[in-house]
């Protein structure tokens, strides 16, 4: 199913709408909380400043009418004027910020009210008396006029200073709330501004977030990764990821198995910590993939890996292994391989059989009896001790079946194949598959056996040598003419041989299998005594520093 497919199945119309309504709404709760806060902080705050504002302008407004000479003037007849009347009507008019005046003598008369039908009435409010207990001006809340909010006392004294009557000067209830409005209105005005901002910022991190989880809802998102944790998780192969520091980022149970590794405390770990033979980390490096790469894990487990680096883009973040166990198709594939030589050498021992057969039948004929039965006791007995030989030392059945099969092609053709008493191979630790002995010390073999074909008048024989300790020493030696010096610097590359043109193939393989496995290669040569001896070698630490590479087929 493809990423299409999994959009449509998630729900039609569904690709980005929750992310973005999810988003847009913690925006605006966001958004409103926090100018919900602002608001009533700076609200209280604006209001402390703006009662503190209005009550001094109130007081010096009381102040400026309390002392002018009109007002004064006024208080001293104890009654009210046309110029008194003009003078505060002008004083009402000219400044914004009060809405009444109002003067009155100590008894409360009122000489002056806006509303001019109440001159001469008596005044409604209370707090004039803090004016006789010494207060020259307040500010006052005094509820005694009708649908005030805030309001200010000045006294009115004469020239020899005596209190002869009181202004105040306020604002109602109606214009001190247009003037809190204005500030609310201000604070929704920037919460408007700060919601479609929200909204726009949001919108933009929506188109984002989905965009980076190409089209899939989180909910989506997180359930596929579950399901693909699952089917990894199940599969047979192992899978194991690491980022470019070489920390693990993933390993499935098939992996942790194949590598032996404690799969729950495994990720965040370095590889090389858990699992230090390793060489992924060559790959994140290089950058190439490496494929059927041969690695070791728990004992006589064989693994095939193929490693890919990972990618973000064109940069390499890390890399990825893909585990196969091939531990049983291994061993398949040896005994296949080891029955294949068995037949070969069943084959020449059939022929080589017939031939020694016909000299028994001759001898009989001739009543040559004592004659044939030494003959027979002889070669059972070179045979068996040929044959008991390999099978003793060499314990991989794949290399002892070619030795014996190669022993009798060469007994068939007059040459005496040995192998050295002092080689030993085991079937526990090998430093190469049995493919790649094959290919070696066939090749070798082979290319002897041909050698000696040119040879005459002399004995012909092949020595074996397979030596298996700390390192590994594999040597084919013949008593042959030896290779010209004019070839000796090339024998390796692919098409010089001795043998003409079509040839040239074994040796150049034997040296691709020796440079792919990390050995090295000698060969000892002498066209005038005769003679040629080749040396392949493989140390335990080239072994380890060795690239990985399949043996060429």
């Amino acid at each position: 199913m493809n990423g299409e497919e999994m959009r449509r199945a998630a729900g039609p119309g569904n690709s980005t709408a929750t992310v973005r309504l999810e988003i847009l709404r913690l925006s605006m709760a966001i958004a409103a909380i926090t100018v919900a806060l602002s608001l009533a902080g700076s609200l209280a705050f604006s209001l402390i400043l703006f009662r503190k504002s209005l009550d001094g302008n109130l007081l010096n407004s009381a102040r400026v009418v309390a002392q002018s000479p009109v007002v004064v003037s006024a208080m001293q007849t104890d009654s009210s004027s046309p110029e008194l009347l003009e003078y505060l009507d002008k004083s009402i008019s000219r400044v914004d910020d009060i809405d009444f005046i109002i003067a009155a003598d100590m008894q409360g008369k009122q000489l002056y009210h806006p509303d001019h039908d109440k001159v001469g009435s008596q005044y409604a409010g209370s707090d004039q008396q803090r004016l006789l207990n010494g207060a020259h001006s307040f500010a006052s809340n005094d509820t005694g006029i009708a649908g005030a909010e805030r309001c200010a006392y000045a006294a009115v004294l004469d020239e020899n200073d005596k209190l002869v009557g009181f202004v105040v000067v306020g604002v109602y209830v109606k214009s001190f709330s247009h003037d809190i409005w204005m500030i609310v209105l201000r604070y929704l005005l920037i919460a408007s501004v700060v919601a479609a901002l929200g909204t726009l910022l949001s919108t933009k991190l929506s188109d984002k977030i989905t965009q980076s989880l190409r089209g899939y809802e989180p909910d989506v998102l997180a359930s596929l990764f579950q399901q693909r944790e699952d089917i990894l998780e199940a599969l047979e192969e192992g899978v194991l990821a690491i980022d470019k520091s070489g920390k693990i980022l993933y390993i499935n149970r098939a992996a942790a198995r194949l590598l032996n590794i404690d799969k729950p405390t495994a990720p965040g770990e370095p590889l090389r910590l858990i699992y230090p033979a390793s060489t992924m980390e060559r790959v994140s490096r290089t950058g190439k993939a490496e494929y059927n790469v041969n690695i070791k894990s728990i004992k006589n487990v064989r693994i095939l890996s193929d490693r890919m680096p990972l990618r973000e883009g064109s940069e390499i973040v890390g890399a990825v292994a893909i585990f196969r166990d091939r531990t049983e198709m291994t061993r398949m594939a040896e005994d296949l391989t080891g029955v294949r030589h068995m037949v070969e050498a069943m084959r020449g021992y059939t022929h080589e059989f017939m031939n020694k057969l016909h000299v028994v039948l001759g001898l009989l004929e001739l009543g040559e009896y004592a004659r044939a039965e030494d003959y027979i006791l002889s070669i059972t007995n070179t045979q068996h001790q040929a044959v008991g030989l390999i099978m003793d030392r060499l314990e991989v059945p794949a290399v002892a079946a070619l030795l014996v099969g190669k022993t009798s092609r060469c007994a068939e053709l007059g040459i005496r194949l040995t192998l050295d008493p002092e080689s030993s191979l085991s079937n526990e630790e090998h430093f190469l598959p049995p493919d790649a002995y094959i290919t070696i010390l066939g090749n070798l073999i082979d290319n002897a056996i041909d050698a000696l074909g040119r040879s005459a008048g002399r004995s012909k024989e092949i020595t074996v040598t397979v030596r298996e300790d700390d390192s590994l020493l594999l040597c084919v030696e013949d008593n042959g003419p030896g290779i010209p010096k004019e070839l000796a610097d090339r024998i390796f590359q692919q098409g010089v041989s001795t043998k003409g043109a079509g040839h040239g193939t074994g040796l150049a393989l034997v040296k691709d299998v020796v440079d792919a496995y990390g050995g090295t290669i000698r060969v000892e040569s002498d066209t005038d005594t005769g003679g040629t001896s080749f040396f392949v070698t493989f140390s335990a630490e080239r072994r380890r520093e060795a690239p990985p590479a399949q043996t060429p087929q």
